[in-house]
C-alpha cells in the first residue's frame, strides 16, 4: 500500500516537471514572435530604406538628392529620426 502512493506522488512529480518544461518552451516561442515581428516592422526591415535626421522644412529627396523619397510611418533606432523610402517606380516620369 505505500509503495504505491509513492508511485502516485512520483507520476505527480513527473508530469509537473513535464508541464513546467512545456510552459518555459511556449514562453520562448512567443517571446522570439514579439522580438520579430518587432523587428520586421522598423525602416530596417525595408530594402533601400534609410533612417535620416530631417532638419525643419527638409524632405527625404532633398536630404538624400534623389527624387522620389518619401517619409514612411517606420521606426528607427535614433529618436527623431525619419525613415526615408524610394517606392519601386518613385521619381520616374
Amino acid at each position: 500500500m505505500a509503495k504505491r502512493g509513492v508511485e502516485l506522488s512520483m507520476n505527480v512529480i513527473i508530469i509537473a516537471a513535464i508541464a513546467l518544461v512545456v510552459l518555459v518552451v511556449l514562453i520562448l516561442l512567443v517571446t522570439n514572435a514579439v522580438r520579430n515581428t518587432q523587428t520586421g516592422t522598423d525602416c530596417t526591415a525595408l530594402e533601400g530604406a534609410q533612417c535620416v535626421t530631417l532638419a525643419q522644412g527638409e524632405t527625404c529627396s532633398s536630404y538624400l538628392g534623389d527624387t522620389g523619397y518619401a517619409p514612411v510611418g517606420r521606426s528607427c533606432p535614433t529618436a527623431g529620426d525619419t525613415c526615408c523610402f524610394k517606392p519601386l517606380g518613385g521619381g520616374q516620369q
